[in-house]
């Protein structure tokens, strides 16, 4: 009787614990701003844009081609839910996408198609509002727009930095392109918004190194050969991030890596190109907010 009322008791007293542990959790599972970035993917409407559009895209921020509010008004609108609760989810500090890499080459990653196109929508999100004349949402939506993107990165691959690295650089030249809004110029306050959002980014705005060092982490099949020539590569691959000097040397490696190697590894001048690019961008975004 003793043994069956100390049982009785042990069990009222897991029970009355367990919600203490599940609020806990729960608590940590709300803080993950890729939960709520989910749910801003499950909101969209028809949101990928074409080739087409996204030629039209770079020519409004190249300069040639003037922002056509006509043309993009409805898409906008019709995925503002969308981007609205992309903006509020850059309010947390978190982010963590939960991508099983040991599945090797098959992890899904289909969150980072769906960023990429959440993320151009916020551009043309930011452009209707200043036709608006809503200077403050459209600063807003940059700032978040910025955060996103980097959040895009976070514990992901090469694939996931190169998506986010390329949404990164079209937010620096949204916000380029507004400053030279005579008419729609944005004020100190609204300014200081974005540059605060800038300011986070740091000078390279990625880690590239920890990107390569996951891509490089899926596990392969290889043959013992292979195998011993990758694992020279990555450390000389992971200098050359920060060492283009070292770039010629990383190549020679690579061509003379047994077979399939070569046709595994990133092409690491490409990789530093990339890099290169966002750094650039943010140098020049930085001086022209100044």
């Amino acid at each position: 009787m003793n043994i069956f009322r100390t049982i009785v008791a042990f069990t009222l007293l897991v029970f009355v614990a367990l919600p203490s542990v599940s609020g806990q959790q729960n608590a940590k599972l709300g803080d993950n701003a890729a939960l709520r970035y989910w749910s801003a993917f499950a909101q969209m409407q028809d949101a990928a844009l074409t080739d087409q559009q996204v030629k039209e895209l770079n020519g409004i921020l190249d300069g040639p081609l003037p922002y056509d509010d006509s043309k993009y008004k409805d898409l906008v609108e019709r995925n503002k839910p969308a981007i609205e609760t992309m903006i509020r989810a850059t309010e947390l500090s978190s982010c963590e996408w939960g991508v099983d890499y040991r599945l090797g080459p098959d992890a899904p990653v289909d969150y980072v198609r769906k960023a990429l196109a959440l993320g151009r929508l916020n551009v043309l999100y930011a452009f209707h509002l200043m036709i608006a004349r809503d200077a403050d949402g459209a600063a807003r939506a940059l700032a978040a727009g910025l955060r996103f993107s980097r959040d895009v990165a976070n514990g992901g691959t090469l694939f996931a930095t190169v998506v986010a690295k390329d949404l990164l650089v079209t937010h620096l030249r949204a916000v380029q392109f507004v400053l030279h809004d005579a008419d729609r110029a944005p004020s100190a306050a609204q300014l200081a918004v974005v540059k605060m959002a800038i300011a986070r980014l740091g000078s390279n705005g990625l880690d590239w190194q920890a990107a390569m060092k996951r891509e490089f982490g899926i596990p392969l099949k290889l043959d013992a050969p292979a195998s011993a020539a990758m694992a020279r590569i990555v450390p000389v691959y992971l200098t050359a991030l920060n060492d283009p000097s070292v770039l010629p040397k990383l190549g020679e490696m690579i061509a003379n890596a047994p077979r399939p190697v070569p046709d595994l590894i990133p092409n690491p001048k490409r990789v530093f190109e990339e890099k290169q690019e966002l750094i650039n961008k943010l140098r020049e975004t930085r001086a022209r907010l100044h």
